[in-house]
């Protein structure tokens, strides 16, 4: 049925000719106050993104040495285990939505017509309080592990949920911060909102979804550290799969479609239709296939059924998704190496691909109910996590990343050398991580849970098998390829930063 309504009303006809104008008059347009005031957010990404690399090398490492590093004890005493795995995940969900924020400030004020009174300000007002909640969370979280904050653990420290490790107060500041993004953006849209205006179209769509990820991280406050474990982690997987895996993609679709139609590779028509039509079924295949998780933690064991079902159509809107892909895959034929925007749509084209195998793919096949039920906790959720999580979102905030800062920086500012490298990289890593290590752990780990059972599986017995330690230090291969391309990217932002456009519009001025 979905496909036939797909096919009925014409989603996957929405290409439009190929042409150059689009794209050279975008990345030639003049800027505001705000819009260079943006560049910041994406100088931290970047160096968020390198960090979280660095400490995910070092926590495959521990996987198959947990007493040294290569023999140096001093690392693995002073940085433990949960130190690095708690950054590796909280430094992931940073980087991401810090792009995402700075991508809709950036774009916010040109799509609403004019630069906003004070925008600006507000902007370096926003930057400072993501920068406090980023070092504020991180240091409490190292210092609550090492048990140096007494009873203030919970609200300083780390709350032991993963993906939500960071303190009550840096969560509820987070939220805070959320919530200002949100009002700078929709301040920026106004116009759009006027009586009489269209409530469907592209801007409100980046609104809409803006509202969706401060809405849905705020389910991470209904806990408390007195609440029963099914209470509380009922809501902690309503922000770990339902913010991400919903409210995510929400955003994702309304960026991946804003890109496509500002360069003029999509109409805006099937743009919408197609969006629109993806994000509906994705979320209401998220919110009930977000079930398949509740069995772990005392729910019936119908949610297991019944939510692993239901997460079968989720992969549908990513297919459709690959639409995008391939409109976007004609431009840069078509284009050639001149095409001023090669490398950001390289990178949005790279993670809906990734998107399709990580969430598509492996998210079908681990979420099965039999399959899920032995597999929960193993490698193959692991594989999934990094597929899906980096490969879609991580590359996307890159993508937009690269977007925006093409719109901001001098021609003499623009390396692709240096994105060649970070795209090939992040991206042959991403793959030998997937096939080469993560994917074949995971298999043999779900076959001995068959075996053994799940204790076993997660045993030092099953670990320290000859052939798990040397997939293990493979993983050293990809690792360095992905920390090769995210250092490709600092080091192409930090040129990137000193070469940016002068302002061209005032605050209150409108846009040509």
């Amino acid at each position: 049925m979905i496909i036939f309504l797909f096919h009925k009303y014409e989603f996957n006809r929405g290409s439009l000719p190929y042409k150059p104008e689009p794209a050279l008059a975008l990345a030639a347009a003049k800027i505001s106050s705000s819009q260079k005031k943006t560049a910041k957010f994406f100088l931290v990404v970047a160096a968020l993104f390198f960090l979280q690399v660095i400490v995910g090398g070092l926590l495959a490492s521990y996987t198959v040495n947990p007493d040294s590093f290569y023999g140096i004890d001093f690392v693995t005493k002073f940085i433990p285990y949960n130190w690095v795995k708690t950054w590796h995940l909280q430094l992931a969900v940073f980087w991401i939505a810090t792009s995402w924020i700075g991508m809709t400030l950036f774009v916010s004020p040109r799509v609403g017509g004019k630069e906003p009174a004070g925008q600006g300000f507000l902007v370096n007002v926003l930057f400072v309080a993501v920068i406090i909640v980023a070092l504020g969370s991180l240091t409490g979280e190292v210092l609550g592990l090492k048990g140096l904050l007494g009873k203030a653990w919970f609200w300083l420290g780390h709350q032991g949920w993963e993906y939500l490790e960071l303190g009550r107060l840096w969560q509820i500041l987070l939220l805070i911060g959320l919530i200002l993004w949100l009002l700078l953006v929709v301040r920026a849209l106004k116009d759009h909102f006027t009586s009489g205006q269209d409530k469907w179209g592209l801007p409100h769509f980046l609104a809409y979804s803006g509202i969706a990820v401060v809405g849905f991280f705020s389910f991470g406050l209904f806990y408390n550290p007195q609440s029963h474990l099914t209470i509380a982690d009922f809501w902690r997987w309503w922000v770990v799969h339902t913010w991400v895996e919903g409210a995510f993609e929400f955003f994702a679709a309304a960026a991946i479609v804003f890109v496509m139609v500002n360069l003029g590779l999509v109409d805006l028509k099937a743009g919408l239709r197609t969006v629109y039509f993806t994000v509906s079924l994705a979320l209401a295949s998220g919110i009930i296939g977000v079930g398949h998780h509740y069995y772990w933690f005392g729910e019936p064991s119908l949610w297991l059924a019944l939510g692993s079902t239901i997460s079968a159509l989720e992969p549908v809107p990513i297919l459709l998704l690959l639409a995008e892909v391939w409109h976007g895959q004609k431009a840069l034929v078509k284009a050639g190496s001149g095409f001023p925007y090669r490398y950001p749509l390289m990178f949005l084209m790279a993670s809906v691909v990734w998107e399709f195998i990580g969430a598509g793919v492996m998210g079908l096949s681990i979420t099965t109910p039999v399959v899920n039920y032995y597999e929960h906790g193993t490698y193959l959720t692991v594989n999934h996590g990094h597929t899906a999580l980096f490969g879609t979102y991580g590359l996307l905030a890159i993508g937009l990343l690269l977007f925006s800062m093409r719109g901001l920086v001098r021609e003499n500012g623009w390396n692709d050398r240096l994105l060649k490298v970070s795209f090939w990289g992040t991206n042959i890593g991403l793959f030998i991580m997937f096939t080469g290590t993560l994917l074949p752990i995971g298999v043999l780990q779900v076959l001995d849970n068959i075996k053994y059972g799940f204790w076993h599986a997660r045993s030092d017995e099953f670990w320290f098998q000859d052939t798990i330690q040397l997939l293990g230090q493979i993983r050293m291969l990809p690792d360095l390829l992905i920390i090769l391309g995210a250092g490709a990217l600092l080091l192409f932002m930090l040129k990137a930063i000193t070469r940016l456009k002068p302002v061209e519009v005032q605050s209150g001025e409108k846009f040509d």
